[in-house]
């Protein structure tokens, strides 16, 4: 049986998601680049990979069956629960040393980051239409990433005087916020049932869907440099003799590239050009740039974050062009294959430190940027087989 997309759009609550995806991104940047400096001053070792693939594990089984809870619970509500053990989690890291027992509560808000994102995707395509998705998903994204824009210099600043438990005390505040607007404003969301469907079928309508499969793959490619370069680039950096005040300006300036480029290339995928071939354009940016970077060496930061810098233009373009076409494929009635969609990035966390590990131990981590460069490249001819987004999918499901 042939299904047209359930659409309905409600501007009133994607108000209120903007507002919160703002607050979740400062939130979540307060503590992302902090993540592996925390787990090698915990144990004095650069081995920290175990501590990813745990995290990323953990939120691989659960957004496989996420789908099960929001069917039983609702979005609103799961997307609540996710907060609390958040916040619950950030103000112990606040109060707590950091020793061998709190990287575990680390780990534990790693997982539940993941979750409260895939949270917010399911929200959005509740309230989203697809004529509207690059423009509503631009926007999204570039005000989250404005939230990540905002945070790396004042957390650096404050880790460099204060340690780490400031930043956590920080991401405390803004989560009880972002649970209080959550919990007062966006109401009303739960109105479409869910079937529930085994894993045999499930998988079956996965592997038919050759697009949303192909789509995966890039971006297994945009997750796979995302998790290399969120652990390893800050610990480059520091090897190098910058401090974290230096690195917080650094990254800073990195991340401009998310609120600039992010809404007008939804704009543009949605009224003249196709994501397929704007996104194979933007993984041979970011293959170059981020390959380049093995060639750097301890020069000044400027360089540095003009380099940085270009890597986020292609990854940027990707990010959006990847959600933009993906969640034309798809309607609100998917949260199983949105949770599908969104295992790319515990999957890209665990295989990455799987690969870096041993690269790290034998060679030295520049080559990591090298691999990711080739990596990306790859991406290129499967963006260009996507069929067209113009085209609405002919779904089939029983």
């Amino acid at each position: 049986m042939k299904l047209k997309h359930k659409e309905k759009l409600n501007k009133n609550i994607i108000k209120y998601l903007y507002i919160s995806t703002f607050l979740l991104g400062i939130a979540s940047a307060f503590i992302l680049y902090l993540e592996s400096d925390y787990f090698k001053v915990a144990f004095q070792s650069e081995n920290i990979t175990p501590f990813y693939i745990v995290a990323y594990g953990i939120a691989l089984v659960l957004m496989l069956n996420w789908h099960h809870l929001v069917r039983l619970y609702g979005k609103m509500r799961v997307f609540q629960f996710s907060l609390f053990v958040k916040i619950v989690l950030s103000f112990f890291l606040a109060l707590l040393p950091v020793s061998i027992w709190s990287v575990w509560l680390l780990v534990v808000y790693i997982t539940f980051t993941v979750i409260s994102w895939l949270d917010m995707d399911i929200l959005l395509e509740a309230c989203s239409v697809d004529k509207k998705t690059g423009k509503i998903r631009g926007l999204y994204l570039t005000i989250e990433n404005a939230g990540y824009l905002a945070a790396p210099f004042f957390s650096g600043y404050l880790v460099n005087r204060y340690g780490f438990q400031s930043a956590f005390g920080v991401s405390f505040v803004i989560l009880l916020f972002v649970l209080i607007i959550a919990s007062a404003k966006i109401k009303n969301v739960d109105h479409c049932p869910l079937k529930k469907t085994n894993f045999m079928d499930f998988t079956r309508i996965i592997f038919s869907r050759k697009n949303i499969m192909k789509t995966y793959y890039v971006s297994f490619l945009l997750e796979f440099f995302y998790a290399l370069m969120i652990i390893y680039t800050p610990l480059y950096l520091l090897d190098l003799g910058f401090d974290w005040f230096q690195i917080g300006k650094i990254f800073t300036f990195m991340l401009i590239p998310f609120v600039l480029f992010q809404y007008p290339a939804g704009y543009l995928a949605d009224t003249k050009y196709e994501e397929k071939d704007m996104m194979a354009a933007a993984l041979l940016i970011l293959g170059l740039s981020t390959a380049s970077i093995y060639f750097i060496g301890p020069v000044s930061a400027i360089v540095w974050a003009a380099v940085l810098f270009a890597t986020r233009i292609g990854a940027s373009l990707i990010e959006i062009l990847r959600d933009s076409y993906f969640y034309k494929r798809i309607d609100q009635t998917d949260v199983d294959i949105t949770d599908f969609f969104r295992t790319v990035r515990p999957i890209a966390y665990i295989v990455g430190s799987l690969i870096a590990a041993p690269i790290v131990f034998v060679f030295h981590i520049k080559l990591i940027f090298v691999i990711i460069g080739i990596t990306a490249l790859t991406g290129i001819p499967v963006s260009l087989s996507l069929a067209s987004s113009r085209i609405p999918p002919q779904i089939v499901k029983n």
